[in-house]
């Protein structure tokens, strides 16, 4: 009997503890909530098997009496643990029927009856551990093994509809350990005078069972007896403490498999969770490489556009082709520009595009839609949402039949007025509405179509001063002068606003890098054409020293070694144009020098040479330079600017060069004749 108490102590012990390490751990499943009061049921008849081990053991009197009272203590307080668990998992395991609500006040009547009536029995000549025994057993372990084994056969219910057939089948095992330790435990009991255990000749049944004598059989004393230990033991040869023995081995063992598993099944809802939070991540990820992939896309597409705007392409064909970018990157069934007439009093198409058709309006086609007005009015960019009417959306697309859907508009602003407006449609009600970064994108094209309008007007102003002849001669002297770079630098510094608006860091730096070397350009020209106008004819030096002079400031500004060599040691005898020319030429051969020779040295010689009965100043040119070949030189236009103004005085430049092997510009002019020399002594003294 001992090893049996023993045994149930160690049982319940361990189903104390695999709770009460479940609480430690922290994981979370049905049961988490009721594991410490599973916990404490589990210490607490785990202790008092312990103590009817010690009693049977035949302790002394003294000692006896202290582990009695224990277990009258015990008794009662492991029925009230169970039942509060019991109750515990039927009521908050799953979600009661509505119909359970009733039940504690069906249950006060009986309730009452019954603990009135046990209260009754306390007066019957007997040693209080056994009323209190019994119906510790009667009105708290009953109802509470009970009640517990319905809770886990509710769950069992719960987790088998679920799926979860092993948590299921573990359900159903506690469950019916329960309702069997309900019996065993709950149900039978000593043999007394009252409820099922009731019978006749109770007294000397008492006095055998207490005194440790051996009891007469129960048929002697002629018992109405049927759930009692005696009973028990008549019927299986068994005493009851094997049968609780049992019991207490099949509920440890299917509530401890039962927690394991639902630990288990939350480690695989947490695989589940993680692999969810993984494809969730990945479909971001995903997300993000779509939104990098537009966002390169529309960038392409804006730096293409503003490199065709730069190069001066035909605005039409630039137009067109903004037309086409915004109906394909952002899935439009139509893409329309508008632009305001002249006195700005109506909107005309300019250009659209559906599928794959992209089409200039030749005839005039006047909009009068609301929404493309009001927002060139307001100046605000406009997306429709679901509250538009759809009359509001019947002429967004003027050359389709069908009726808009969905719509973007941006207007377009020049010079702090409003000159159209550019819109996107979509006709098919699957295709969705325009987000808010479809219209930025739209704003950037329309930025695109004001600087590509802006590069028309400029390429119109620019041909119609093309037809005045002192565009001709400006162009010969200042072909690659300080308006040129300028206007270079008015486009470049657009392309600069755009690639910043863009976020192309890596272009932007590529540009600057260019606007640097051309404002260097420019201000070398500056400088030079400064001192251009101060190397004046009219210097009381004279042109031999107004061109050292020249010469001397060159070497200093460009950080060329320059060498001025003059062989003529009387008057050059020039006529005053042939000097004007002869220092343009000089200028304009050191300006090449400079731009185009990458060389570290220049020599200029001045010589008179005799042809017959003609004598001439012959000017020399040479650098160290890399050369070129005539037919491919940037030079080109310099050279023969230069042959022009030699002619004019009707002298002559001839030019040697070969790559790799320098240049050498050498001018011919004649001198003047002595009739010609007296007169031009006359003017100069007078």
């Amino acid at each position: 009997m001992m090893i049996i108490f023993f045994l149930n102590g160690l049982s319940f012990g361990g189903l104390g503890l695999a709770a009460y390490l479940q609480i430690r751990q922290g994981v979370d499943f049905p049961l988490k909530k009721h594991l410490p009061w599973l916990a404490a049921f589990g210490f607490v008849c785990g202790a008092t098997s312990w103590v009817e081990m010690f009693i049977a053991s035949g302790v002394g009197e003294n000692l006896n009496r202290t582990l009695t009272f224990l277990r009258l203590v015990l008794q009662p307080l492991t029925g009230l643990i169970l039942l509060k668990f019991g109750w515990g998992i039927f009521k908050q395991m799953a979600p009661l029927p509505a119909w359970m609500s009733f039940i504690p006040g069906i249950l006060i009547v009986p309730i009452a009856y019954v603990i009135t009536y046990a209260a009754t029995t306390f007066i019957t000549p007997s040693p209080i551990e056994i009323p209190v025994d019994i119906w510790s057993r009667y009105l708290l372990y009953l109802p509470g093994s009970v009640i517990a084994g319905a809770g886990f056969l509710r769950q069992w219910h719960i987790q088998r509809k679920e799926g979860f057939n092993d948590v299921a089948a573990l359900m159903f095992g506690a469950g019916m350990a329960f309702l069997f330790e309900a019996f065993v435990v709950g149900l039978i009991v000593p043999a007394a005078p009252y409820g099922p255990a009731s019978y006749y000749n109770y007294d000397r049944v008492v006095h055998n069972a207490f005194i440790g004598e051996q009891s007469t059989p129960l048929k002697a004393y002629g018992l109405i007896a049927w759930l009692d230990y005696e009973r028990v033991l008549d019927l299986t040869g068994l005493p009851i403490e094997f049968w609780r023995m049992l019991s207490t081995f099949a509920v440890t063992f299917f509530v401890v498999r039962g927690l394991g598993v639902f630990e288990a099944i939350r480690t695989r809802q947490l695989a589940e969770l993680q692999a969810e939070r993984d494809r969730a991540q990945e479909d971001a990820y995903q997300s993000q490489i779509a939104a990098r992939l537009t966002a390169e896309n529309w960038s392409d597409a804006l730096v293409a556009i503003n490199r065709r705007i730069t190069q001066l392409e035909n605005v039409d064909k630039i137009l067109l082709d903004i037309l086409s970018t915004a109906r394909v990157l952002l899935h439009a069934d139509f893409v329309g520009l508008g632009l305001m007439n002249e006195d700005r009093s109506q909107l005309m198409l300019k250009c659209h595009g559906h599928k794959d058709q992209l089409e200039m309006i030749s005839k005039p086609v006047f909009l009068d839609n609301p929404l493309i007005l009001n927002t060139i009015q307001s100046n605000r960019s406009y997306r429709s949402q679901d509250d538009v009417p759809a009359e509001e959306l019947e002429n967004i697309c003027p050359v389709l039949d069908k009726s808009a859907r969905a719509i973007a508009i941006v207007p377009l602003e020049l010079d702090n007025q409003p000159v159209g407006a550019l819109w996107v449609a979509r006709c098919e009600q699957e295709s969705g509405f325009f987000s808010a970064t479809d219209l930025i994108w739209l704003e950037c094209l329309a930025d695109q179509i004001v600087i590509a309008i802006q590069h028309g007007l400029m390429t119109s102003k620019l041909q119609s001063l093309s037809i005045v002849e002192e565009r001709a001669r400006i162009a010969r002297e200042m072909h690659d002068g300080l308006a040129q770079v300028l206007g270079y630098l008015n486009l470049q510094v657009q392309t600069l606003q755009a690639l910043y608006q863009q976020g192309k860091g890596d272009e932007l730096q590529v540009e600057i890098k260019h606007m640097r070397q051309a404002i260097q350009g420019a201000h070398a020209d500056v400088r030079e054409n400064i001192l251009s106008l101060r190397t004046t004819l009219a210097n009381e030096k004279g042109l031999i020293s107004a061109l050292g002079e020249y010469l001397g400031e060159f070497s200093i500004q460009t950080g060329l070694n320059s060498n001025f060599s003059n062989e003529i040691t009387d008057e050059l005898n020039l006529s005053s144009m042939a000097e004007v020319q002869l220092t343009c030429i000089l200028q304009e051969a050191l300006a090449n020098v400079r731009k185009h020779a990458a060389a570290n040295r220049v020599d200029v010689r001045l010589t008179r040479a005799i042809a017959g009965d003609a004598e001439t100043i012959c000017m020399e040119v040479k650098d160290d330079g890399i050369g070129f070949t005539t037919g491919g030189s940037k030079r080109t236009f310099g050279l023969q600017t230069m042959r022009e103004r030699a002619s004019s005085v009707d002298g002559s430049l001839d030019v040697h060069s070969s790559p790799g092997k320098g240049t050498t510009i050498t001018c011919r002019l004649p001198c003047l004749q002595p009739e010609q020399t007296q007169k031009r002594s006359i003017v100069l003294s007078s």
